[in-house]
């Protein structure tokens, strides 16, 4: 049986991460879900108020981050993919050796947010004695089995995303012709019309990684 664990970590446990200590309302977003063998989670949005040349200059300032490059701007934040020098601290070290997988990942203000997906008890616990051993300040706020988890979570999908997902589906914003157009979603939504590609975007991501790449992988 597969568990979710919702754990809460200081900006310290996250190359990069740091930069939340420097500047306040400031929230970095996970924007893709990179497999954790690889030791990596380059695609990072920040949302701040109009201050990215300053915190660009802090994240490349960064012992940790070899280079810092920008993808795509939106109305309400930037994208940036984030390539390491190879270096693995303790917590990511942790979610690697314990096969983990990332669902999700924030942080603001005090702490990261993360939601790490095991696929057997006996993971959890190795995962948890990794981060003791290496005294890493990891808080676990919630742990589940997948049994619990709705039907966003369970194709990796924030509520976010589902909920986006599904208005585009019940708007006709996939019919042909289109029966519902991007500003038309945000409005509905109450968003602007990048977030709405945005989490479209990542939403079908996952939702495809999920059903139609596993099947692919397992030879279905």
């Amino acid at each position: 049986m597969a568990f979710v664990a919702e754990v809460t970590v200081p900006p310290a446990a996250v190359s990069f991460g740091r930069v939340l200590d420097r500047h306040d309302d400031l929230t970095l977003e996970l924007d893709r879900v990179v497999p954790t063998q690889h030791g990596r989670m380059p695609f990072v949005i920040v949302r701040a108020d109009d201050r990215y040349d300053r915190i660009e200059g802090d994240i490349r300032a960064d012992p940790t981050v070899r280079r810092l490059e920008s993808i795509e701007r939106f109305e309400d934040g930037r994208l940036y993919r984030i390539e390491r020098n190879g270096t693995v601290g303790a917590f990511a070290r942790a979610i690697v050796e314990s096969g983990a997988t990332v669902t999700s990942g924030v942080g603001a203000g005090e702490a990261w947010s993360f939601e790490l997906r095991f696929r057997d008890q006996g993971r959890v616990e190795q995962f948890q004695a990794r981060t003791r051993e290496n005294d890493v300040d990891l808080e676990l706020d919630r742990l589940r089995t997948t049994l619990e988890v709705d039907p966003a979570s369970r194709y990796d999908l924030t509520e976010k995303q589902y909920e986006t997902l599904v208005t585009a589906v019940e708007s006709g914003f996939f019919e042909t012709p289109r029966q519902a157009t991007l500003a038309e979603l945000g409005d509905e939504l109450d968003v602007s019309k990048a977030a709405v590609t945005g989490r479209l975007r990542r939403g079908l991501t996952n939702l495809l990684s999920q059903t139609v790449v596993q099947c692919a992988e397992r030879g279905a």
